[in-house]
């Protein structure tokens, strides 16, 4: 079940890809080579800021391809001006990854049957992240992966 949280994070405009403090930002028109895209982002910024070990950034794109999915196929009405925010910040010993959409519907884990090609994709955050949730009205799903490879989730 996911667990509501507020992270402390600031609004920042985000157009094209705006590094910050080891902390990466980016707003991609939502369609399926965004998927990609975001992937090819946190993984250059993981490796630009160092310190995140290579299982750990493994299990972090995973992350990112599965919530920047979701908000494809799930964020909005289709718009060709619907956007897919994600930001990506390394902090300590932890890596959060927030995917914001166009909807309010809330990121629901499900059990997805053996006959289902889909459906999985929060299951797979929620055994590779520390934890993860939901807020700005539901509009941004985040998780949170820890760079302890001793206390990783799986």
């Amino acid at each position: 079940m996911a667990h509501e949280h507020t992270l402390r994070t600031h609004e920042r405009p985000s157009s094209r890809l705006a590094p910050l403090r080891n902390a990466v930002a980016v707003s991609l028109p939502s369609s399926p080579t965004c998927v990609r895209t975001s992937r090819q982002v946190a993984a250059e910024a993981m490796e630009r800021w160092g310190g995140v070990p290579a299982a750990v950034a493994d299990d972090a794109l995973v992350v990112v391809s599965e919530l920047v999915t979701n908000a494809v196929l799930h964020g909005g009405e289709g718009s060709a001006e619907e956007v897919v925010r994600l930001r990506i910040e390394h902090c300590g010993d932890e890596l959060v990854v927030e995917v914001t959409d166009g909807t309010s519907k809330p990121a629901r884990l499900k059990t997805a049957g053996a006959a289902e090609t889909g459906g999985r994709g929060l299951l797979l955050v929620t055994r590779l992240a520390k934890d993860w949730g939901v807020r700005d009205k539901n509009r941004t799903t985040w998780a949170r992966l820890t760079t302890r490879p001793q206390e990783r989730a799986c």
